[in-house]
């Protein structure tokens, strides 16, 4: 979705950033998104109280809100494909291993 959505914008999104961190992954406020995804999928209440701050500096309190919505929802989705035993579809899954080689997904444990 985020490569879909970024094209639409007229933008090209660096998926791996997501994995390797450490730049904006070509989008506005991308460090402070990466950075406070990050921090939600944590145990750390500090590091994610300074993750948000930082995201409200940078894009103000709805984007975050909005963010924090993002995030909810895609975890919302995983959960409700794993409960209800969804696949991805067959035709697609070539360009699918494609993207999970690209951004190293098959080292999660969730992927095991």
């Amino acid at each position: 979705m985020l490569s879909w959505s970024s094209t639409e914008s007229g933008l090209t999104a660096d998926l791996s950033a997501v994995v390797s961190g450490g730049s904006d992954g070509g989008l506005p406020f991308g460090r402070e998104i990466i950075g406070f995804v990050d921090a939600i999928g944590g145990k750390d209440d500090q590091q994610l109280s300074e993750a948000r701050q930082r995201l409200v500096e940078a894009a103000g309190e709805a984007f975050m809100v909005d963010t924090a919505a993002v995030v909810a929802n895609f975890e919302m989705m995983t959960r409700v494909a794993d409960g209800t035993g969804a696949r991805f579809p067959a035709a697609r899954a070539a360009q699918r291993a494609q993207l999970d080689a690209q951004l190293g997904i098959g080292g999660f444990t969730s992927a095991r």
